[in-house]
């Protein structure tokens, strides 16, 4: 198990609109994109992790959406801020498509986990595969 490392971010285009935030209580007056988790049904608030407390935010939205490359079109667009895992913004940020907001204040990591029959033969493309995602979320 591990945990990818989450990031803040928004277009530029969306921080010229709005200010960029330079704390948590800062982003009033902004919105974001509202994430609909598959798994729950429920809308995801942004998360902080501030002095080690999780505090999580709700602002007004333009839009509600369900799958990962919408929620970051839509940012890339300027509809609001949002989270991701770090690996999936990078090309993004490195980019200058969306700038990372709050880095002192991170969201809470997402736990990782791969999950395999270990009393089972295992083939040699998922012990490949586990190798790699070991190796790739470890070094984040």
């Amino acid at each position: 198990m591990t945990d990818l490392e989450e990031v803040t971010c928004a277009a530029p285009t969306c921080l010229e609109r709005f200010g960029t935030p330079q704390n948590i209580d800062a982003l009033k007056g902004h919105q974001m994109i509202w994430f609909r988790s598959t798994a729950t049904g429920s809308i995801l608030p942004l998360e902080f992790v501030q002095n080690g407390i999780l505090r999580t935010v709700s602002l007004p939205t333009p839009i509600t959406v369900s799958g990962a490359d919408t929620l970051a079109h839509c940012a890339r667009l300027g509809l609001g801020i949002i989270q991701k895992p770090r690996y999936s913004a990078a090309e993004d940020l490195a980019a200058g498509r969306l700038i990372e907001l709050l880095s002192d204040t991170p969201p809470a990591p997402s736990p990782v986990s791969i999950f395999y029959p270990r009393d089972r033969y295992l083939s040699p493309r998922v012990r490949v595969f586990i190798d790699w995602a070991v190796k790739a979320f470890s070094h984040q």
